[in-house]
């Protein structure tokens, strides 16, 4: 049956008003006459760079793919349309060439160009439907109706490689100004639902969203609230658009269970990920996931949000010096983490540290790693992620200023380190490229602006506002950014004669080699484990959560942060947790755990008497995450020329790395038996790096050495890398 049908002559008509809904520019704008002179001057040649292309696979669907709304067997039409990348790409260098506007103009033109090129293309292909006698019964686009993989299977089916298309590991298309759907066909061919329905589509803030509205009713802490809601949104969406925080690991993919919800009014289906998270008398309490409930009548509900505001954060870092006395100026040094923000105070140029603050990223709603915000951005969600961490970044930098008492008008300067995808969410660039091959970063350079244009105005109790420098630290590549830059900085091993590794563990492992004369980088995607991600009872470093383990004939001996009731496991507890059981002969080298476990081995009861367990699942988890850094730390040193005997220190950076064992972290092999005792915690070093740039003249020089010393390895090439994947895969005996 499978017959691939393609159009390239489509006439795209973009419509002047639909660019500026995209742009949120309205008449009432100050700069509407500019923003509209400048799009009727750039139009033409924007029009012009537009490749259309549509791609329409008529197939069944087959046993690897079928899921329950699609079994095998039925009849659909795989369905991809692109823009063709030109004008996206012509937006990405006008940012690279500091002209906003008219980067702001394309990239909204080609969203534009896209909308008006789907709707074209659709009636191209209802006269092919027409001329098989066939209808479309419905639409399904990913993540909302499908998994994302399904994108994949789209690809796939119409060879969109033969156009010069590509999909990126997260299953995004390159052309990012693309759509996938899957249409699934009848033989009544007077009906044809093959266009757009907003009501269930996942782009909340996108500006042509247009759907009825209904009530939901909020029970939190015996407080009632409700609010009006656009029909088709998930309650996840609209909580988060109310500022009701849910740490979500999956950024709403239904696969974390920690949206949780109970339904007291209105009717709510059961859906895949619900049965797959809740028991049986859960579900029929009402129990369901905020991510996978669609709104489409009013609803009732009660939930608890998992606030994390006793989030442990790092804030310490090696050399680290406290404030002996008042000083003159002072300066703000700051590390935007993937999960945490830490913020600190220091004296200048003494580099003495005043007071510190951490927070919660709460950029994390959007899903726990880079790849989940790279995402959320692409489809329309960037101005929420920089809106939100501009306001986490200016509640610290308040919170330091009242706990101080330090007039703003002392503040002399602001240093930012962070990975490369935080930097570009908070300076607004579009992330199309982060996440697709090449991985072409729009600007890591030093960049300095006054603070208020940067994070936003911000000001004390007395009204005094802050207005300074403020410097986002250069990075490194995409996935090596300007924590890992400086980190070397400030562990000084860009400046030793001896080898040295940095090693910063989190969702992402990122990690250098080198000395005074040459540096290797790279980045491993171990995955969210290490933070407690992916984990059937996986949380944040919170109170309450496990952190360490012992096993002592079959039975569990935990340790939870603040020696509080437990709640879960953070990624501590996890390693620990691998680790005990290993070592006791429950879990063998192969990852699999002793069949009398067949539920998962329990660690404890919460307050409310449920089991703690650890699963099959919980084991592979950590496996991956383990094999991956040990895999990128073995294939470093290998391409380095040395060995793990070579090796003179190795500085671990991190949260993670602060509080962990590290016996039991080289009992797992995530690190070599030859590094056991030469590994020195060294806490958050993209802090210290940002206090050193504070405080040395020279910091801007030296950082630009170490970068241009820098080489980075890109491991998904290497074919040692895979190979030593494979063997790390195992437990050590």
């Amino acid at each position: 049956m499978k017959e691939i049908i393609r159009f390239s002559d489509i006439r795209v008509s973009v419509s002047r008003s639909d660019v500026l809904k995209l742009m949120e520019c309205g008449e009432d704008n100050p700069i509407y006459e500019e923003v509209v002179e400048e799009y009727e001057e750039l139009k033409d040649a924007l029009y012009s760079l537009g490749k259309p292309q549509a791609l329409f696979c008529f197939d069944r669907i087959s046993e690897e793919w079928a899921m329950e709304k699609l079994p095998a067997g039925t009849p659909v039409i795989f369905s991809l349309i692109t823009e063709g990348g030109g004008i996206s790409a012509r937006s990405t260098v006008f940012f690279k060439e500091g002209d906003y506007l008219k980067g702001m103009l394309a990239d909204a033109y080609a969203g534009a160009y896209l909308f008006a090129l789907e709707k074209e293309a659709m009636e191209h292909l209802k006269k092919e439907c027409a001329a098989r006698h066939l209808g479309i019964r419905e639409r399904l686009e990913a993540p909302g109706d499908v998994p994302m993989e399904m994108q994949k299977r789209i690809y796939e089916a119409c060879e969109a490689e033969k156009i010069g298309m590509g999909i990126s590991s997260g299953y995004m298309f390159d052309p990012v100004k693309s759509s996938g759907q899957i249409l699934v066909l009848t033989e009544d061919e007077q009906v044809f639902k093959a266009q757009h329905d907003c009501t269930k589509c996942t782009a909340v803030n996108c500006k042509m969203r247009k759907t009825p509205q209904v009530s939901l009713t909020m029970i939190e802490k015996e407080k009632e609230e409700t609010l009006l809601a656009e029909k088709g949104r998930t309650v996840f969406e609209v909580l988060k658009e109310h500022g009701k925080y849910f740490s979500a690991f999956c950024g709403g993919k239904g696969t974390c269970g920690k949206c949780r919800i109970q339904i007291l009014g209105g009717s709510v289906p059961v859906t895949e990920q619900d049965r797959k998270l809740f028991r049986q008398e859960e579900l029929a309490a009402g129990w369901r996931l905020a991510c996978r409930t669609v709104l489409q009548e009013d609803l009732k509900i009660c939930f608890t949000l998992d606030q994390e505001e006793s989030f442990e954060a790092v804030a310490s870092f090696s050399g680290k010096k406290e404030a002996a006395g008042k000083e003159q100026e002072y300066g703000i040094a700051v590390d935007i983490g993937t999960t945490t923000l830490a913020v600190c105070l220091c004296g200048m140029p003494s580099g003495r540290i005043v007071d510190s603050c951490t927070a919660v990223n709460r950029q994390r709603i959007f899903g726990a790693d880079v790849i989940s915000r790279i995402q959320a951005s692409v489809e329309g969600h960037g101005p929420e992620l920089r809106e939100s961490i501009r306001e986490d970044l200016c509640g610290c930098i308040r919170e330091l200023l009242k706990k101080t008492g330090i007039p703003p008008s002392r503040i002399r300067k602001i240093a930012i380190a962070g990975n490369t995808t935080m930097g570009h969410l908070l300076m607004g660039y579009p992330c199309d490229t982060l996440g697709v091959v090449p991985f072409t970063p729009v600007n890591i350079k030093t960049i300095t602006a006054d603070s208020t244009r940067l994070l936003g105005e911000i000001a004390d109790d007395k009204g005094e506002r802050l207005q300074c420098p403020a410097t986002l630290l250069p990075g490194i590549s995409t996935y090596v950014g300007a924590d890992i830059a400086a980190g070397i900085y400030s562990c000084g091993m860009a400046s030793q004669e001896e080898t040295s590794l940095l090693i910063d563990l989190g969702t992402n492992g990122e990690m250098a080699i080198g000395n005074k004369d040459r540096i290797l980088v790279t980045s491993t995607a171990a995955g969210p484990a290490f933070e407690g991600g992916n984990i059937s009872w996986g949380m944040g470093s919170v109170q309450g959560a496990v952190c360490s383990v012992q096993i002592e004939d079959g039975k569990a001996s935990c340790r939870t942060i603040g020696d509080q009731p437990p709640l879960g496991l953070c990624g501590t507890g996890v390693v620990e947790t691998a680790a005990e059981l290993v070592r006791s002969g429950l879990v063998d080298e192969t990852g699999l755990l002793d069949e009398e476990y067949e539920d998962g081995f329990c660690l404890g009861e919460t307050t409310a008497g449920e089991k703690i367990l650890f699963t099959q699942k919980d084991v592979r988890e950590i496996q991956l995450a383990k094999s991956a850094v040990r895999a990128g730390l073995e294939t470093l040193l290998l391409r380095y020329g040395t060995d793990a005997a070579g090796i003179h220190k190795v500085y671990l950076a991190g949260g993670f790395g602060f509080k962990l064992d590290l016996d039991k972290a080289v009992s797992i092999g995530l690190f070599p038996q030859e590094l056991r005792g030469k590994i020195q915690t060294v806490g958050n070093s993209s802090l210290g790096g940002a206090v050193q740039y504070l405080t040395d003249k020279n910091a801007e020089e030296k950082l630009e050495e170490i970068i241009a010393r820098s080489e980075e390895i890109n491991l998904s090439a290497d074919k040692e890398f895979n190979e030593f994947y494979m063997e790390y895969m195992f437990f050590e005996k």
